[in-house]
């Protein structure tokens, strides 16, 4: 009688091995599969865990944008306008408004610009984007941000789209804007 319980034990402790060894492979397979990615850094989480099906809330939120001859220091649009002739810098000023994630903000600008006839003729993509990081009390904050491209002289005349393209990969929003304006001759 005393062999059975021993055995018991033994096919137990058997299966809870066989449990764990599945369990391990499985974290392994999703490590692998890029579902689950391991942080480099030791300040962070050591597992990124962003296949949970759990929400991130927040906003993201471009509230207002100006074309202008120039942007002060300050962030004022001076000269606000939608016209500019061949060869002159545009200039552009815009506000967001991004809710934090755990006192963090992380905000990634990208632009296209497209031709009168829809055509791309220029795209900021990542490598050239703007990053902006900053750690904040507030649930939002409210940023400027301020840039500008040059008009090349050989362009066509007409109206232009500038698509603003805003990301904040923590809260995993993205939004985008269009804005036109016109390219006249001198």
């Amino acid at each position: 009688m005393l062999t059975n319980k021993k055995g018991k034990i033994e096919i137990e402790l058997f299966m809870v091995l066989i449990g764990v060894a599945v369990i391990v492979g499985g974290l392994l397979l999703l490590i692998q599969g890029g579902v689950i990615s391991v942080k480099a850094d030791s300040n962070e989480q050591i597992l990124n865990t962003e296949f949970i099906p759990m929400g991130r809330e927040g906003s993201l939120v471009i509230s207002n944008f100006y074309f202008c001859d120039s942007v002060s220091d300050d962030y004022l649009c001076l000269g606000e306008k939608r016209e500019f002739e061949l060869g002159e810098e545009v200039h552009f000023l815009f506000v967001v408004q991004s809710s934090t994630f755990n006192g963090d903000i992380k905000l990634v600008e990208n632009y296209r610009i497209r031709n009168p006839l829809g055509n791309v003729i220029l795209d900021v993509d990542q490598k050239n984007s703007l990053h902006f990081d900053v750690t904040s009390k507030e649930r939002v904050e409210v940023i400027s941000f301020k840039d500008f491209f040059k008009l090349g002289s050989d362009l066509a005349l007409g109206e232009y789209t500038l698509e603003m393209i805003l990301e904040n990969p923590l809260l995993d929003k993205k939004v985008v804007r269009s804005e036109k304006f016109n390219v006249v001759g001198e």
